[in-house]
């Protein structure tokens, strides 16, 4: 993607990523699913942020929230950086975040959480 990833082609590279690392079930939300997240399978349920800039602990929160009535593990792609307080809340919330690269599709963990996901890969049930 030399020009960078639009929204839709975001969405599609991380659900890439998350079948790569054994999410097979992975698919894009639509319909009503849409409202609530981007991306979901039988383990996870998953946020595309594509903005510029870094990501805020907003998104955090939210996907913290969903996933614990949901009883899944929440992720949260960015293509860009992440804000100290957005980083400590995901660490305290439980939520992975994981930057992708617009331009080349690359995957990097952005916390703990995130790391250990990238490395271990995704249980898929």
């Amino acid at each position: 993607m030399p020009y960078g990833a639009s929204n839709a082609d975001a969405v599609s590279v991380c659900r890439d990523w998350m079948v790569f690392l054994g999410a097979a079930d992975a698919v894009e939300a639509t319909g009503v699913a849409r409202a609530a997240c981007d991306l979901y399978s039988a383990s996870y349920v998953a946020w595309v942020s594509n903005a510029r800039g870094n990501l805020d602990v907003d998104l955090v929160e939210r996907a913290a929230a969903v996933a614990a009535s949901d009883g899944r593990q929440a992720l949260v792609f960015t293509p860009g950086g992440v804000r100290p307080v957005a980083r400590q809340r995901a660490d305290a919330l439980h939520v992975a975040i994981l930057q992708f690269g617009s331009y080349d599709g690359a995957l990097d963990g952005a916390n703990d959480l995130g790391r250990q996901l990238r490395s271990a890969g995704m249980a898929s049930t």
